[in-house]
């Protein structure tokens, strides 16, 4: 999984940025590595209209809107 949606978090201005998954994913190799290098952020199994679909991995910040 790729992130190339957003480029700056609006708050600080970092492009370290990871993607808000959602849900209960399968546990993989993959995924393992993606949340070790901040690509992906788990986001817990609740999701609602206004829950955000990324998180900065420097300011600690979710932002943009499902």
């Amino acid at each position: 999984m790729e992130n190339k949606e957003i480029k700056k978090c609006p708050y600080c201005n970092s492009t370290n940025i990871a993607k808000i998954l959602y849900g209960l994913p399968v546990f993989s190799e993959e995924l393992d590595k993606e949340l070790k290098t901040g690509k992906i952020a788990l986001g817990g199994c609740m999701i609602s209209d206004d829950s955000p679909r990324y998180k900065c991995n420097d300011c600690q910040k979710n932002f943009g809107k499902k």
